[in-house]
């Protein structure tokens, strides 16, 4: 069966708006998959996702009890959260589409020599009101922590991923972006940065040679001209209108801009087609008549 790599966006799991129950996470998780019940029809999934919320818990609680228990570095928030979010879809998969389900807990191969690791600008955890750590930026919120976003250079955890799918499982990895680590000579170190999930799921998805790549966003197509008054749904594209696109900085920083980047890398290493759309139109989506298809 053909292989689908798809990463569910923020509101898959938690919404903005809601205090971020387990309960309600739960629920929102088990509606999430219901809805991919189309494509695990078709395709064998990888499924990702995203961690910004909970990771941003988890530094929130370290802040208030770091005098009492000793505060975790950001790769292991990373892996926890993984093992936390990871579970419930796991649960979801099992439970709503009857179909065996995995979790790895996925490390991603970072450089070090990264630009990123020079300018830190991904925003991380909780506003406050005054600077308390050097890396940190003021927004109208507040001030908050931002740190490297450097991109993924290999999936390291691929094997036991393909293993898995190979043999029937919908395999849960890269949650969060996946774990950043870096090669010292013969050992692999944790880093503290965050690695962006696009580019962590479009990685994957080359390195199992999907076929298909899913961004499950807040809208329902990529638009031309986003948040203004004229602007205008792209339902088709080809790689090459997609890069002229980008290049014409049609695309925001931190929004739409990295999954175009990571469709075009991923169609350019041999996949054959991305949807960007939202998860209750992929039924739609997988028939031509939602969403847009980039190939």
């Amino acid at each position: 069966m053909a292989i689908a790599a798809v990463a569910l966006g923020g509101n898959a799991l938690i919404h903005p708006k809601e205090r971020g129950t387990a309960e309600k996470q739960i629920s929102r998780v088990n509606n999430t998959i219901a809805l991919l019940k189309p494509l695990s029809e078709r395709f064998s999934l990888v499924l990702t996702h995203g961690n910004g919320p909970q990771v941003g818990n988890l530094l929130l609680q370290q802040e208030t009890a770091k005098d009492i228990v000793p505060p975790m570095p950001l790769d292991t928030l990373d892996a926890m959260t993984q093992g936390q979010l990871g579970y419930w879809i796991q649960q979801a998969v099992e439970n709503v589409l009857r179909k065996n389900a995995a979790t790895i807990i996925t490390r991603v191969l970072v450089d070090e020599k990264d630009p990123a690791f020079e300018k830190p600008t991904k925003p991380i955890g909780p506003y406050y009101r005054e600077k308390v750590f050097s890396n940190m930026v003021k927004e109208p919120e507040g001030w908050r922590r931002v740190v490297p976003s450097p991109k993924p250079v290999e999936i390291i955890d691929i094997e036991e991923i393909a293993s898995l799918v190979g043999r029937g499982f919908v395999v849960i990895a890269c949650g969060g972006g996946g774990i950043p680590v870096a090669k010292e000579k013969d050992d692999f170190i944790g880093i503290e940065a965050v690695v962006d999930k696009d580019y962590s799921t479009a990685k994957l998805a080359s390195q199992l040679k999907a076929d298909l790549l899913v961004f499950l966003t807040d809208v329902p197509t990529v638009y031309r001209n986003y948040g203004k008054r004229n602007q205008n749904p792209l339902y088709r594209l080809n790689r090459r209108d997609a890069q002229a696109l980008l290049d014409a900085g049609e695309f925001k920083e931190g929004s739409m801009k990295p999954k175009i980047e990571a469709s075009i890398s991923f169609l350019v290493e041999g996949g054959k087609q991305v949807i960007i759309t939202t998860v209750e139109q992929i039924g739609d989506a997988l028939k031509g008549s939602a969403g847009t298809i980039i190939e």
